[in-house]
């Protein structure tokens, strides 16, 4: 089982920052998951939400702002970090699932992934369906996944079907999928049979994770700490 940590590990310390990066694989995880958005001087830079209010208490959002200007602000020591910065301590043999939030961040961070030689070590994954089908047949060579979540709640199994055409890499599945085991257990067996991996977003219930573990390759989770000893010390 591939262990991811969301946002690095997000569950004791502060989300996309370098530090967290740092030691989610410090404790032992396998990879790290990431966002991606571009500022006001086109800089690629590592933050999920689309303004600075929800970490920094300022209404402002990350496209108005330059690099500069973003980096003036500080919560728990840490600076919002830029993509080529996180890529720079990205250990090898270690996986990146890096999340376009933004169609435009997608040319500049293929660009940096190739100049860090980290292609096959990424899986790029986005709700933007329609850029991850471009992606997928511009560039052959790299590993692209659909994330999913709300659009499952129309049908399903149909939607899965569709993505499934463009022959993607992964599909990432929200846990709660898992509770309705009539859609998820198709699902999977659907996703498998094509030879896709299935990430499973954001699990920290370890006895869910028991649950749904054969069905599944990769976990993202919060609790990094956690599932690095349950998981592995059962290996």
């Amino acid at each position: 089982m591939v262990i991811i940590a969301h946002r690095g590990y997000s569950a004791k310390f502060l989300e996309n920052t370098l530090k967290a990066f740092k030691k989610a694989f410090e404790f032992g995880a396998d990879g790290i998951e990431l966002d991606l958005r571009m500022t006001a001087d086109k800089n690629i830079v590592v933050i999920h939400d689309e303004d600075l209010e929800r970490l920094f208490g300022v209404k402002k959002r990350i496209c108005e702002l330059t690099l500069s200007e973003l980096k003036s602000y500080t919560k728990e020591g840490e600076k919002i970090p830029t993509f080529e910065e996180l890529l720079s301590i990205v250990p090898k043999g270690k996986l990146l699932n890096a999340e376009l939030k933004e169609p435009q961040v997608a040319e500049d961070a293929i660009r940096l992934i190739g100049e860090y030689s980290l292609q096959k070590e990424t899986v790029i994954s986005s709700f933007h369906h329609d850029l991850i089908a471009r992606l997928i047949k511009q560039y052959p060579h790299m590993n692209f996944g659909f994330l999913v979540g709300e659009e499952l709640k129309n049908d399903p199994v149909q939607l899965i079907r569709t993505l499934l055409e463009y022959k993607p890499y992964s599909m990432h599945l929200p846990h709660q999928l898992a509770d309705y085991p009539q859609y998820f257990n198709l699902i999977c067996d659907l996703v498998r049979s094509q030879g896709v991996k299935i990430f499973i977003w954001t699990l920290d219930d370890l006895q869910k994770y028991e649950r749904i573990k054969d069905k599944i390759d990769a976990v993202i989770t919060n609790d990094v700490g956690s599932f690095v000893e349950h998981i592995k010390t059962k290996r």
